[in-house]
């Protein structure tokens, strides 16, 4: 009850804030002028960006895959399906639901324990703030103006990675030192679970060491990173088409990178007002583009994508939580 109640908090919390940010943008961005910039889109444009969006989050999907396949064998589009549900239900619960879901998808699915597939969908989360290495070496080549809520951002997400890295680091050079440290920390845990809870900690470290035991799949994970990187960065390339507004896809690998790895700060549900509000500082006040022009992409590119999430999300949402019997899908 306690848990819910502190949810529903927290999402009331973000819709407030988010709510807040589109009243901001709304009073920088003339809707009129807004409105005639959808009225002369392209939307032939639309259909390749969607095409690299979905496939962004298949690459991801195969990264996480890689990263399970020393404990089981998943199927690819069943392995997708998680993916895609576990985006919508991150799109709309702030609480990161959807990596909860997926462990929950292995469990019941594939018979593995939360103790093997959580660790896993972790250290999937943590090569995502990979990205930023492409936020810094691209500095220098957009010739962007980073005032201080850029700066800020850009270090906070560095911040992240080190974090994310670090924790990588340690558990692959310190993992019994780790396991004992989650034991004392969770002292407070009834004794009659001390056997449980011990054989779930060293499970589950054990998991985080994942590369000191595969360093096969260290490269191939960073690879298909970047290529997720790339598939963004396409997708946010034909949102600007769409608008028939030129820009080097080199600011686009940029700008959208950093958008991309804002999620892993927390946001309002469904990126609320916040989308627009990063988007006008990295391409407006930044590159020095018409506020209108990016607002019209961010707003049009965001609408796209909850469409898609909605129907991709509701459609495998049914497929992850469908246990087949006799046919598994390939």
């Amino acid at each position: 009850m306690k848990n819910k109640l502190n949810n529903t908090i927290r999402i009331i919390i973000g819709l407030t804030i988010g709510f807040i940010l589109v009243a901001i943008w709304f009073n920088i961005v003339d809707f009129n002028e807004l409105v005639y910039y959808f009225s002369n889109a392209n939307v032939v444009y639309v259909v390749p960006a969607v095409i690299f969006y979905l496939f962004s989050y298949f690459i991801r999907s195969e990264r996480l895959r890689k990263l399970l396949s020393i404990k089981k064998h998943i199927p690819i589009l069943k392995n997708y399906s998680y993916a895609l549900a576990g985006n919508f239900l991150n799109y709309f619960i702030p609480i990161r639901a959807g990596e909860i879901a997926k462990c929950i998808f292995y469990k019941r699915n594939h018979d593995i324990a939360y103790s093997e597939s959580a660790p896993s969908v972790i250290i999937d989360k943590i090569f995502d703030t990979f990205a930023i290495f492409v936020v810094l070496l691209l500095i220098p080549l957009t010739g962007i103006e980073l005032y201080t809520y850029l700066n800020l951002l850009i270090i906070l997400l560095i911040i992240v990675f080190i974090i994310g890295f670090s924790i990588v680091f340690l558990i692959s050079t310190k993992e019994k030192y780790l396991a004992n440290l989650f034991k004392k920390i969770l002292f407070v845990i009834p004794k009659k679970y001390n056997k449980k809870i011990e054989r779930f900690i060293n499970l589950f470290v054990k998991g985080l060491a994942i590369f000191k035991h595969n360093k096969q799949l260290l490269l191939p994970s960073l690879i298909l990173t970047f290529a997720a990187t790339i598939s963004d960065s396409l997708f946010f390339y034909f949102m600007f088409n769409v608008f028939g507004i030129e820009i080097s896809f080199i600011k686009i690998l940029f700008g959208y990178t950093l958008i991309f790895l804002s999620y892993s700060i927390p946001h309002p549900p469904a990126q609320i007002g916040s989308n627009q509000m990063i988007m006008l500082a990295i391409f407006y006040i930044g590159f020095g583009y018409d506020k209108i022009e990016v607002s019209a992409v961010m707003t049009f590119a965001h609408l796209i994508t909850a469409t898609v999430i909605l129907i991709t999300g509701t459609l495998c949402l049914f497929l992850a939580t469908y246990k087949e019997k006799n046919k598994p899908l390939i």
